[in-house]
């Protein structure tokens, strides 16, 4: 390891993402770890780059693989958010750049070798385990510190019950291949024995159906590609299979696993038969784009156009959908139907080293391999995320490698490759630690709103957008924090204009913009004002016709106007198109 500190860097990605939480900051679990992945792919890739030959992919993987990359720039070019498609949204940064990394990551994966690294690759990856499983056990158990307060199920380092699952979807066989493989040091093997009840903890505690769906399908097919292993084993395996059975049936009965699998009929619970309505709504919005898709992080901006009154009725939009939960969907969105066809070849193509490895393969890289699939069958009901996509194209990428002719040539040894990763991952440091520094500006920005100190709230997001003017949220932040420090709607408005030059289409920041001119024209009784707010809201419902929140918008401008016919039916129609649980309250 001391003469090859890149592979140590990739150790790391594993351990310090997913364990990486910052309890000051406004969003704990979103710029800490995209600073850890950002940092860590394009540090250790550099590192790996200088040590060895780098070994590309097999021909057809690679051509794969930048077919995607290069369809994904080409919608993001003609995309509907223009920068948030090169970089990602700041709470997702799933943009073509993220793209661009797990791509890295599958090209190092290639060049690493799986016996020598591959052990180190095992000692990082097991000290996530342990880190994970332990943490959503102490969860569990009470322990539960408010930054992990964020809902009724665990969520443990992740913020997010379903990111959770995913990552023990991921987690879980590796731990359980780490365990039985005699070739890895005895302290490797035994923390991964030691990580696996936990991990079994945080993924029924998750409550995450994708990732229970992504293990059981991962190991039914691990189950069919060593059927001759269990035969030769049968009493064993008969045992396994009945203990098995009777854990199942425990975790359902006193788990909250059993509850989560009876909703799956609620149509008002997220993930239940509701999903079908959110796949519904972006296949339409693909029907429109099906060439290049609404590009990179576009989909919250392109939604509207696939809602219809049935779905608003049913689940309304408290939340702003960005997502299709589906990955065959959310790559079609992101980039058209060739997208999704050059990502469907990555998969395959790769997939053929799965496979073989899950076969024919030996120790713990079996366990990366029914990780993968999981991860992959997870995805499914779920979307890529970028926590854990680059991991999952290391992993692949090593696998390709332990399959891979060994007579394939290496590139060319060149200093540059090394110079441009280095440079970027100083980039990417340097702009990762300033997110984290406007995020927790913007924390102590929340904290004065919620305490009533509005002049501090204001200094301490403005100070946020200044370090960040390229975060959207923040200018919302600082549009209410100026608000309620009484610097007029004027002030306010100036910073939802200047989220709108970040993002054109933001839905949430145009919602918003309407919504503070037609408070300006209620306080003002000016007829222009009142005239700019009932241009604004008709232009947004010329194009959002099926938004109760719009709706409601449009009756109080109606009354402005002196228009009681026109409020009364403007009230009936938001009524109309809002779930009737909400309506109620």
């Amino acid at each position: 390891m001391r003469e090859r500190p890149g592979v140590g860097v990739l150790a790391a990605l594993a351990p310090v993402t997913m364990l990486a939480v910052d309890p000051a900051g406004w969003f704990p679990f979103g710029p800490v770890k995209w600073l850890a992945v950002s940092g860590l792919v394009l540090l250790g890739a550099a590192l790996v780059a200088h040590e060895r030959p780098v070994r590309w992919p097999p021909r057809a993987l690679g051509l794969a693989v930048a077919a995607l990359l290069g369809w994904l720039a080409v919608a993001a070019l003609l995309g509907l958010d223009p920068m948030y498609a090169w970089v990602g949204t700041p709470e997702r940064h799933l943009g073509l750049l993220a793209w661009v990394l797990a791509a890295l990551c599958l090209v190092i994966g290639t060049s690493l070798d799986p016996r020598r690294d591959g052990r180190v690759l095992a000692a990082g990856l097991t000290v996530a385990a342990v880190g994970v499983g332990a943490t959503a056990t102490a969860e569990a158990l009470g322990w539960e510190p408010e930054v992990f307060d964020v809902g009724g199920r665990l969520s443990a380092t992740f913020g997010s019950s379903a990111y959770l699952g995913a990552a023990t979807a991921l987690l879980l066989p590796i731990a359980v291949g780490v365990a039985v493989d005699r070739h890895l040091p005895r302290w490797v093997r035994r923390t991964g024995g030691l990580a696996v009840p936990p991990l079994l903890v945080a993924a029924a505690g998750s409550g995450a159906r994708a990732a229970w769906v992504g293990l059981a399908v991962a190991g039914a097919l691990a189950g069919a590609q060593r059927r001759s292993f269990l035969r030769a084993h049968r009493r064993a395996t008969i045992r396994a299979f009945a203990a098995g059975a009777v854990g199942l049936a425990l975790l359902v009965a006193v788990t909250p696993a059993g509850p989560r699998l009876a909703a799956l009929t609620d149509r008002d619970e997220p993930g239940g038969r509701g999903r079908l309505d959110e796949w519904r709504v972006a296949a339409a919005v693909i029907r429109n784009h099906p060439l290049t898709g609404v590009g990179p992080e576009g989909y919250r901006v392109a939604f509207r156009e696939g809602v219809d009154a049935d779905y608003e009725r049913d689940h309304g939009r408290l939340e702003q959908p960005d997502r299709a939960h589906s990955a065959p969907l959310d790559m079609a969105l992101a980039g058209g139907l060739p997208a999704l066809a050059a990502w469907l070849g990555v998969v395959v193509l790769a997939g053929r080293s799965v496979l073989q490895v899950l076969r024919r393969g030996t120790g713990w890289l079996v366990g990366v391999a029914v990780a993968l699939l999981a991860h992959l069958a997870g995805q499914l009901f779920l979307f890529p995320v970028v926590e854990l996509e680059p991991l999952a194209w290391l992993l692949a990428g090593v696998l390709v490698a332990v399959t891979r002719d060994p007579r394939s040539v290496a590139a060319p040894r060149s200093r540059a490759p090394t110079a441009v990763l280095a440079g970027l991952a100083v980039v990417a440091v340097v702009a990762g630690v300033t997110d984290v520094v406007a995020d927790r500006r913007a924390g102590t920005a929340i904290d004065a709103l919620a305490r009533g100190d509005h002049h501090a709230a204001a200094a301490a997001a403005e100070g946020a957008v200044d370090l960040r003017p390229d975060i959207v949220r923040l200018h919302v932040l600082a549009a209410s924090a100026y608000i309620a420090d009484q610097q007029g709607v004027v002030a306010g408005l100036a910073e939802l204009d200047a989220a709108l030059d970040v993002s054109r289409g933001d839905p949430i920041v145009l919602l918003r913009r309407a919504g503070l001119l037609v408070d300006r024209a209620e306080a003002t009784q000016v007829p222009d004002h009142r005239r700019k707010a009932g241009d604004e809201v008709g232009r947004l419902l010329a194009d959002d016709r099926y938004n109760a929140a719009l709706w409601r918008l449009a009756a109080r401008v109606a009354v402005l106007g002196g228009d009681d016919a026109g409020a009364e039916a403007a009230t009936a129609r938001a009524d109309d198109l809002t779930p009737e649980d909400r309506l109620e309250r």
